[in-house]
């Protein structure tokens, strides 16, 4: 019986410390976004990219910001500068969901919020859940994501 309860216990703690850490993870991102808005309002989209692009405050491990035009052509990313210049708005993800439209979606109708979707995570390279906050500004969107 002793057994059981111990083992129900670490279970549960378990579940717990991995809800905790996605809501660090979300935490972090929603603190990321503010300061990435708040950076490109006070110098501007060039000086901003270039800031963006550097270790530190608004790149790090699996956090980064990716920008976007509100056609789905990606004007900026964090981690892979090849994407630059590509529309992405017809790219599914495993399930076949198109994620990208999902983000010009709420991006345009409510300015700001979560979409998830699977994708592979830049540093294991195994698809994973991703959940990706967006945030209008003018003509385009800032987008910062989290793994599970």
């Amino acid at each position: 019986m002793l057994k059981k309860f111990s083992l129900g216990l670490v279970m549960g703690l378990f579940l717990l410390a991995g809800f905790a850490h996605a809501d660090d993870k979300k935490s972090h991102v929603l603190s990321m976004m503010e300061k990435a808005v708040a950076h490109y309002g006070s110098v501007g989209q060039e000086q901003a990219f270039k800031d963006y692009n550097q270790e530190g405050d608004y790149k790090n491990g699996e956090f980064y910001v990716i920008a976007q035009g509100m056609d789905g052509k990606i004007i900026f990313h964090g981690v892979n500068a090849k994407l630059i210049g590509r529309n992405l708005s017809g790219i599914k993800d495993t399930d076949g969901k198109q994620f990208i439209k999902d983000m010009i979606t709420t991006a345009k109708n409510d300015g700001k919020g979560w979409v998830s979707y699977k994708w592979p995570h830049p540093e294991t390279k195994k698809i994973a859940q991703k959940h990706t906050y967006v945030n209008r500004i003018g003509d385009i969107m800032l987008m910062i994501g989290y793994y599970e």
